[in-house]
């Protein structure tokens, strides 16, 4: 019988970059804990490659919400980004409830992501009473010069301004950007995505222009756009190569470039609409979209579509989700101008919103 041989292999044999994968699924508070295991681990913890900051876990329950937390909070984060001076970082998050003391923390971190040459950069600042605050956190582009910006794959920032940001700036090798209440300008916003070639992935969330957004310059590698509450009046990209679109605001001109790649579309108009205007604007946004969902209080008046040529020849998937009033109920059969307009349609999803509460309701949990 061949003798056993027992290996008892331990955590702190393992190389440092298997060392910082496991690190790196642990919250930052549990990381830090690592350092009393024994004295080898004193700093094993900073080979950890991902920071991520979150205030409800780094704070006690008793002091969320106060000031004392707020300072609680920045001693922690500065604490630990000490330890990690001249050490490559790829992920900072920082989550917590902005409040002013905080600015310029938070400029001292985003300089240390970037010299860190961090790939990802989080800020999740987000008030629970936001719409109440009127400070925001002034992005720092100032920060950025052509080597730092150049790192940056994933962006996502919340309750943070850019109003303030340069000419022309743009992250050139960006492949997501992901903005929720967001200040920007008319022309800011669009001039810096026009700058972000590599874009992917894009998502606007509350983000109030208060006019249109056109980025004229062409993001051929964007494959996932969404657009949701801007108060937006004309929305406009040259995005050849998009894949998934879904739009959550009022009735207005929608161009995406030509989108002959489209194969997921979900669309709630939070406004009315006809029956006509779905099925003659429609197919000229969406000519090859292959899966539609459309959300919408539709007027089922009588269509006038006899001169109308466009059609969703390559439709497979249509779900129709709509507030009829009583009165409108008798025309419900000109839904099937539809299937006319989609002749190679397989499958069909009518659901009739009893109310109109319900369909806002039920809008921001189905599409966010």
């Amino acid at each position: 019988m061949p003798r056993q041989i027992s290996a008892k292999l331990k955590l702190s044999d393992c190389p440092e970059d298997v060392l910082g994968t496991i690190l790196s699924k642990l919250p930052t508070k549990e990381i830090v804990r690592t350092s009393v295991l024994s004295s080898k681990w004193n700093q094993i913890w900073t080979v950890c490659p991902k920071l991520r900051f979150d205030g409800g876990t780094m704070c006690s329950k008793d002091v969320i919400g106060t000031q004392f937390s707020t300072q609680k909070f920045i001693e922690n984060v500065n604490g630990v980004i000490k330890q990690y001076n001249g050490k490559l970082v790829e992920e900072l998050e920082v989550k917590f409830e902005f409040d002013s003391k905080l600015a310029e923390h938070l400029n001292g971190w985003v300089s240390f992501a970037l010299s860190s040459r961090a790939k990802n950069l989080s800020l999740h600042l987000l008030p629970a009473n936001f719409w109440l605050c009127l400070d925001r956190y002034r992005f720092p582009f100032e920060l950025f010069d052509g080597g730092k910006i150049s790192r940056l794959q994933q962006v996502q920032l919340s309750f943070v301004s850019l109003e303030s940001l340069p000419q022309v700036s743009g992250f050139p090798n960006l492949k997501k950007l992901d903005l929720h209440v967001v200040r920007a300008t008319q022309i800011g916003l669009p001039n810096m995505l026009a700058n972000c070639t590599s874009l992917e992935w894009l998502s606007l969330v509350q983000c109030h222009l208060d006019d249109e957004l056109t980025v004229a310059c062409p993001l051929p590698r964007l494959l996932y756009l969404h657009i949701a509450y801007c108060g937006l009046s004309k929305i406009e990209f040259n995005a050849m190569n998009l894949q998934t679109f879904v739009y959550i605001g009022r009735w207005h001109p929608i161009y995406l470039g030509h989108a002959l790649e489209l194969k997921d579309a979900s669309l709630y108009f939070m406004d009315k609409i006809t029956l006509e205007d779905a099925l003659v604007a429609l197919p000229n946004v969406l000519p090859k979209v292959r899966n539609l969902r459309l959300r919408s209080l539709m007027s089922l008046e009588t269509p006038g579509l006899l001169g109308k040529i466009s059609k969703f020849l390559q439709l497979k998937y249509l779900q129709l989700s709509f507030f009829v009033k009583a009165d409108d109920q008798i025309n419900i059969l000109y839904l099937a101008s539809f299937l006319s307009d989609a002749p190679f349609i397989e499958e069909l999803e009518i659901h009739s919103l009893p109310t109109l509460l319900r369909g806002y309701q039920e809008a921001s949990t189905l599409y966010t």
